[in-house]
């Protein structure tokens, strides 16, 4: 049995958005699983949704991360390769390959679930930490 208030259950939606501004312009960050309290405290899911055209800047990190698209379509690069994503693609980035994202619709959101190890919850443009 769960001690205290811990809510077991809920939305995306609903869980507080952190800036991304400094990574992604047009972009909305959840941490839906994490440390501090959120079930998790060797990794990070997190939720990016982004607006029609807006785009994750080619980076690369030491860190592999996971990633699910569950809503929207898109185009993602690694490593010099274009695909398609649209809901229900998942994407695989060994740690040291770039790779980027970027919403292809004129009017819907894209929205990813990606993972990462803890240490990766950063901006990868400047080390940073709290976003990506």
């Amino acid at each position: 049995m769960m001690e205290g208030n811990v809510k077991l259950v809920g939305k995306i939606e609903e869980l507080p958005t952190v800036d991304a501004s400094n990574f992604i312009l047009g972009a909305e960050k959840r941490i839906v699983f994490g440390p501090d309290g959120r079930f998790w405290d060797s990794h990070v899911m997190r939720s990016f949704l982004l607006d029609p055209f807006s785009v994750a800047p080619p980076n690369s990190h030491p860190w592999a991360h996971w990633a699910l698209c569950i809503g929207g379509e898109g185009k993602f690069v690694i490593d010099g390769t274009e695909y398609d994503i649209e809901s229900g693609s998942w994407m695989h980035v060994p740690g040291g390959l770039e790779h980027t994202f970027w919403n292809t619709s004129k009017t819907e959101k894209l929205h990813i679930l990606c993972i990462v190890p803890k240490e990766g919850d950063v901006n990868p443009l400047n080390g940073q930490g709290g976003f990506c």
